[in-house]
């Protein structure tokens, strides 16, 4: 693949709609497995983001290998197995990509970027100051598959749930790749959403019922 995974045509795009949105620097930290003979995409993930980080100095990449990560990093980011992307920018919580972020997760993913440049999002006011309340530890897995029209805006709500508030952690997860966690998961359908291994459901929904949810898998009770 010497001409590159992105054509041209994709790169024009991405810096003329996208990387020329970008504010502040993020970073974006790649774990990789050192052995892929179990993982499909992680060679062709490494270069997507190789490509992403080169065509714009706002981007930076780190790679790491998971079998040798820094137990230090491991924890920081809660890390739970390769491949993965933690997107690191002016958001307070921990967003992260399990998996490719291919078809129609790519356009939301690269979207995400440009939003954590800003560390903002497009949620409604009273969700904002409602997200701002939230105290507890909160985890937030969407499962996806590259096919599924619904899936990018239900991941792209958690992502901006974890851009807001420092204690909730988002993530994607696309369940093709990770049959092993997704069968622990039940994931039947997708968007398949869990909160805090706790509250699930499948299907997509707007950002109050998101809200609500996360109230409910932390006891509190929701002012709406």
């Amino acid at each position: 693949m010497s001409n590159g995974l992105l054509s041209d045509e994709d790169k024009k795009i991405i810096m003329n709609d996208y990387w020329s949105r970008m504010q502040d620097t993020v970073k974006l930290i790649y774990i990789n497995k050192k052995d892929t003979s179990d993982c499909q995409y992680c060679d062709i993930i490494k270069q997507l983001y190789n490509e992403l980080a080169n065509m714009s100095e706002k981007i930076t990449l780190e790679e790491y290998y998971y079998e040798e990560l820094d137990p230090k990093i491991l924890n920081k980011y809660k890390i739970k197995t390769a491949p993965v992307v933690v997107i690191k920018g002016r958001n307070k919580g921990l967003i992260k990509f399990y998996g490719i972020p291919s078809g129609m997760e790519f356009p939301s993913f690269i979207e995400t970027i440009v939003k954590a440049s800003k560390g903002e999002t497009d949620l409604p006011q009273d969700i904002i100051k409602e997200i701002s309340k939230i105290d507890k530890d909160v985890n937030i897995k969407v499962f996806v598959t590259p096919t599924c029209p619904y899936c990018p805006k239900m991941v792209s709500t958690s992502f901006m749930f974890a851009m807001l508030n420092e204690n909730i952690e988002a993530e994607a997860w696309e369940s093709i790749e990770f049959p092993d966690i997704a069968k622990d998961y039940g994931v039947h359908a997708v968007p398949k959403v869990v909160i805090n291994d706790e509250v699930s459901w499948e299907g997509m929904v707007p950002p109050d019922y998101l809200l609500h949810n996360i109230f409910h898998a932390i006891g509190h009770e929701h002012e709406h």
